[in-house]
Order: structure tokens, then sequence, then C-alpha cells
């Protein structure tokens, strides 16, 4: 990591100079952020993993570079450089290399595959953006495509390993979109990454042969949107293979939900219904079984100890009805109510619990700001213990808190 945060306070040095022009920008904030217990997933932006973080941030931007230094502080005495990037601009292309939050799904908060439930990975990645300028599609028919490659903390056999992504997104019209997805963990004791691996990585089958220790996830997502009267209604879904069978994805989990854009009492109001299941069915050839999803031979799928799925891990569902709802421009609030179920069968091997459990997570939050000043909290009550992490029942507070400078 030390590597990457080098090379982008290189490119920072190299760009700054004594005399900026009106395109530079030079941001310094501070920020702390405060949580009473830990809480199953992130309410608010908040996650939960220390009880207390100060993070110090340069933002710096001239022309198409945008780059950030962040310095955390946990109440472990730890420091961490999380959210750190540098970022280059190049036509269509974008150029990232640091540690930034993905969320590779169509729902606000919620992907199978790679979400911000775990710590952000250390990852070089380019985003490519345009349109298909087609006579027959609508002039608004565009497509982009993000490529990763990262690493991993303590997924294989305690020690670091490599993950490979990409994720392409159609959208034939204005109101349609489809996603494709695949990430593919490797390495652990050879990262070197020859012609052959890159291939396998990328396209081949490793179920078998020489690569098949490779851990391939992959599958798809849609989303359509329905203007009605002054709302406006979106569907969207994503469904993720654990395995493949003739190189393409099997074992299934999936993501449901449905977002509308409306007023009320004049108050614009965002508000989500969404459903997760990670439960997987045994098949008949067997290649599917219970706790399959985010379980590998040779892989787990998480990064810092946490999945980089859903929160709920695998073989467990969740229902959720989340909400935010702006007030004014200085002032908007959040509201949360899930119902979720924890290692369906019973697996002692569950990363959160040893045994099934049932539970509901509510919460409610407020953010204000105004001219760089930043005020929130969140009040969380969960109403279950997982024994294999740190959470219990009872209400939970956070506080955070931000200045720029």
């Amino acid at each position: 990591m030390f590597k990457i945060i080098s090379i982008f306070i290189l490119i920072i040095s190299l760009n700054i100079s004594p005399v900026y022009s009106n395109d530079d920008k030079l941001n310094i904030s501070v920020g702390t952020t405060f949580i009473s217990n830990e809480i199953l997933g992130s309410y608010n932006g908040i996650k939960s993993q220390n009880k207390t973080n100060t993070n110090f941030n340069l933002a710096y931007k001239k022309k198409n570079l945008s780059s950030q230094l962040t310095l955390n502080f946990n109440d472990h005495n730890k420091l961490s450089f999380d959210n750190s990037f540098a970022n280059y601009q190049i036509g269509a292309a974008n150029i990232n290399i640091g540690k930034i939050n993905r969320v590779w799904s169509f729902s606000d908060k919620s992907s199978l595959i790679l979400s911000s439930n775990a710590r952000p990975l250390n990852a070089l990645s380019i985003e490519i953006k345009n349109k298909f300028n087609t006579q027959w599609l609508p002039p608004n028919a565009k497509w982009e495509i993000e490529i990763i490659n990262a690493s991993t903390k303590n997924s294989y056999n305690g020690k670091n390993s490599m993950l490979t992504g990409a994720r392409a997104i159609i959208s034939p019209s204005k109101r349609l979109s489809f996603e494709f997805l695949q990430t593919s963990q490797w390495g652990g004791e050879d990262n070197n990454l020859s012609k052959s691996k890159l291939g396998a990585i990328l396209l081949s089958n490793t179920n078998n042969g020489e690569y098949a220790n490779i851990n391939k996830m992959a599958g798809f997502g849609l989303s359509y949107t329905i203007p009605i009267n002054k709302s406006t209604y979106r569907a969207y879904g994503q469904a993720i293979g654990e395995d493949e069978a003739g190189n393409l994805p099997s074992c299934y989990s999936w993501i449901a939900g449905i977002e509308s854009l409306t007023s009320i009492v004049k108050v614009p109001t965002k508000l989500t219904f969404e459903l997760i299941d990670t439960r997987v069915d045994t098949s008949t050839n067997r290649n599917c079984r219970e706790n399959a999803m985010y379980n590998n031979n040779t892989y787990e799928y998480i990064n810092y100890n946490t999945v980089m799925g859903v929160p709920i891990d695998t073989e467990g569902n969740s229902l959720e009805l989340f909400g935010q709802s702006i007030i004014n421009k200085n002032l908007d609030i959040n509201y949360s109510i899930k119902f979720l179920s924890i290692n369906d069968k019973d697996y002692a091997q569950h990363r959160l619990s040893s045994k099934r459990k049932l539970g509901k997570i509510t919460s409610f939050g407020i953010k204000w700001k105004k001219e760089g000043f930043n005020f929130g909290g969140n009040i969380s009550y969960q109403n279950m213990r997982l024994n294999k992490v740190h959470i219990s029942n009872g209400i939970i507070l956070s506080l955070f808190t931000s200045i720029k400078f």
C-alpha cells in the first residue's frame, strides 16, 4: 500500500505549483466519527469497525488530475489510508490508483459482488465511458466499463491475494440499463501474472485444469425506470453466481429492489424496498450447495476479515425499507428498517454466527451542512447477537463532523 501512496503523493507534488490557475483547487478538511457499538452493515455512511476515527484530508485538483490523501487514526492507534486516491482523466478514460469504496450494483447501498461493506481495496483501475453514437439507438444510449486489479487482506489462509474484476454497463436508453460483472481471486503464494493466467482470469473455465484454484464470481443486473405523473419509479436486480458451469455463472444469489423518487408533503423523498438472498440450494450434481456463497476451497471472499459483498454474508436473507428526505438545502434525514436471517443452515464456520439468528435493525439519522461544516448523527437499534463478531442487542449512537478549510 505504501507504494501506491508514494505514487500519488509524487503525482500531487509534481502538479502543485506556487502559482495556482483558476482551475486549480486545493482543499483541506478534518473529520471525526464516533460510534458507541458495532452494528451490522453501515448506516448514514458510517462503518462501525472502529468506535472512533479521526481523519485528515488533503484534496487537490488540477485540470485532468484529481487526488486525495486521507489519513485515518482509529481507536486502536492505527493509521490507515482508506479513501486516498489519485485519478487522471484522459479522453473518455479515467485511471485511478488508491483505496476507494465501490458499489458494483444498481442499488444505492448493496452489491453481491463488490460493495462498501468491507474496507476499500488497494486497487489500480481504468474506467471508460462513452455513447454508442449509432442511428438505430436513442441519442442518449451509452456504455461504460471498469476494470480493476486489487489486493485483498487475509483472504488466502490468512495471507493476501489478488482480485481482478470487471463491470460493464450497457444503457440502450435513458430508462433501461444492464450490467455484466466478474471478479477472480488468484495468487497468494505466486502473484506473478503470466499471459496464460490472465486468459484464465478473464475468459477461461477455471473449474478444472492448471488454474482450477482461481475463485471466480460473475453475474448480471438490470435497472428500469418508469416515470408516473410527478414521481419516478425504478426496479432493479442483480444475480451473482458463486460457481461456474460451461464458462457461465451458476449457484446464484440475488438482490431485487424497487425505488421511488417522489414528494411527501412537499419534501423530496427517495424510498427503496430491497430484498437480498444469499442462500444457495444444493443442486442434483452437487456443484451448488448450502453455504456456497462467498466460500471457496482456496479463498475467502473477504478483505480485512469482512465479506466484500452484502453484510449478511453467506446463507442469509434480508428485507429492508430505507429512505432519505431532503428537508432543505442544508438538512436531510435518512431512515431504515431491516429484517434479517443470518446463517440459515446453522453452518458452524459462518463468519458472523455459529447458529441461525433472526433479527431486526432500525435506524434514524440526520445530516446537516453549511459553508464547509458538516454534522450528523444516527441512532439505531439491533435486537440480535452474533457470536463470531462484536454484534449485540441494544441501542447504537453515532456522530460525525467535518470541517473544510
